[in-house]
């Protein structure tokens, strides 16, 4: 019978291969990520990853979610940077993680295996990233609400939208390279307008 771990130490396995797993999926990508790669960097035996995880889409999705809490926790402390320009802020927000993410071997799988990711993990109903944006910029309006302004905002919509760009970003690709980035920004400032509003 395996050892029975304490809430401490289990968090502190869990980390352990939070942290490997982002080193490992920087560099093979979501298609080629591999629990014994994740598993020896954190010095852990990869019958233990099972323990923390049923699978390894649940793995890849877990790293997402960290890498998005770790992101808003640090432009939540800039937000009086924001009070001028919400708009600006969410249309850069948009560009500036598509634009990450196209460049970020992870995510640039020109076979599709980011695109199967996603299909598989929204089937599963499991929308870690998308709630973690949520509950992000549930936090800033309350934040630009408290200032004095006035935002209408679907945040469905938003969260929707950040899904399609995704989807745009993963298939880059397959458009001209001197033209991507221009789309993709006139698509990130209609999408913002489309579901935000601010007045003061």
């Amino acid at each position: 019978m395996g050892k029975a771990f304490t809430e401490k130490e289990r968090e502190e396995i869990k980390e352990k291969l939070r942290r490997s797993g982002l080193k490992v999926l920087e560099k093979t990508g979501i298609k080629n990520i591999s629990i014994r790669d994740v598993t020896k960097q954190a010095g852990i035996a990869q019958g233990g990853f099972y323990s923390f995880y049923s699978d390894k889409d649940e793995f890849v999705l877990d790293l997402m979610a960290l890498r998005v809490r770790e992101k808003t926790d640090i432009m939540y402390e800039k937000r009086a940077e924001t009070l001028n320009d919400p708009r600006g802020f969410l249309v850069e927000l948009f560009y500036k993680e598509g634009m990450h993410l196209k460049e970020n071997k992870a995510f640039n799988n020109s076979d599709g295996a980011t695109l199967s990711f996603w299909d598989r993990t929204a089937k599963s109903g499991n929308d870690k990233i998308g709630e973690g944006y949520a509950r992000f910029l549930s936090k800033m309006i309350a934040y630009w609400e408290e200032e004095g302004l006035k935002i209408e905002c679907d945040m469905k919509g938003l969260i929707s939208a950040g899904l399609a760009a995704g989807i745009l970003f993963s298939n880059s690709h397959m458009m001209a390279k001197e033209y991507f980035e221009a789309i993709y920004r006139a698509f990130c400032e209609a999408e913002v307008d489309r579901f935000f509003k601010v007045r003061k």
